[in-house]
C-alpha cells in the first residue's frame, strides 16, 4: 500500500506539539471555566487527525500539482495574519489602556493568543521561499507549513473565545476567572 508517509509522520508530530503548544499558551485548567475554549483544542486535534487519516488514503501529488497545492497553505496564512494584525489593532485601539494597564487579565491573555497567531501564521508559513525541486521534498515543505498554519488558527479561535467571555459573560464569572489565571501566572 502507497501513502503519503511523509502527512502522517508531519501531522502527528503536529498533534502532539499542539498539545504542548496549548499548555504553554492557554492551559488546560482554564478549560474547564471557559468552556467554549474546548472548541478550539479539540477542533485542532480533530484537523490534525483528519489530515493523519488523509495521509494514509493519498499519495504524493505530481510536480506540477504540488506547486498548485503549496500556495494554497501560504494564501491563508497571509490572510490568519492579517486578520490577527487587525483583530489586535482595533481591540487595542478601541479599549482604554486603562484595562490593561489595571492587570486584566483576560485581555492580556486575549492578545497575547493574538501575538502568537500572528507571528505563528507569519513565521511558521511566510518565510519559507525555499522551492525544491523534489515532489517529496515539497510535498514535505507543505505539510510542514500546515502545522503553524493549523496552529494559529486555533490560536486566533482561542483569543476570540476569551475575548468573548471578557465581553460577554457575567462579571462574577469573569472575576473566577481572572482569580485563576493569576494564579496561574499569565
Amino acid at each position: 500500500m502507497q501513502y503519503d508517509y511523509i502527512a502522517v509522520i508531519v501531522y502527528t508530530t503536529g498533534a502532539v506539539g499542539w498539545i504542548f503548544l496549548w499548555h504553554y499558551l492557554v492551559g488546560f485548567r482554564l478549560m474547564n471555566r471557559m468552556r467554549l475554549l474546548h472548541l478550539a483544542f479539540w477542533g485542532g486535534l480533530f484537523v490534525f487527525f483528519v489530515n493523519i487519516l488523509l495521509g494514509f488514503l493519498a499519495k504524493v501529488p505530481e510536480y506540477d500539482i504540488e506547486l498548485q497545492l503549496y500556495s494554497y497553505v501560504e494564501r491563508n496564512a497571509t490572510t490568519v495574519a492579517g486578520l490577527s494584525l487587525a483583530i489586535a489593532v482595533f481591540i487595542v485601539f478601541s479599549i482604554s489602556s486603562n484595562n490593561i494597564d489595571k492587570g486584566k487579565p483576560l485581555i492580556k491573555l486575549f492578545l497575547w493568543l493574538i501575538l502568537w497567531a500572528f507571528l505563528l501564521s507569519v513565521l511558521g508559513c511566510l518565510t519559507l521561499y525555499w522551492m525544491p525541486s523534489s515532489k517529496y521534498w515539497l510535498t514535505a515543505l507543505r505539510h510542514i507549513k500546515s502545522v503553524p498554519f493549523f496552529y494559529s488558527l486555533f490560536i486566533l479561535a482561542a483569543g476570540i473565545i476569551v475575548f468573548m467571555y471578557e465581553i460577554g459573560y457575567s462579571r462574577s464569572m469573569n472575576n473566577e476567572i481572572e482569580e485563576e489565571l493569576k494564579n496561574s501566572g499569565h
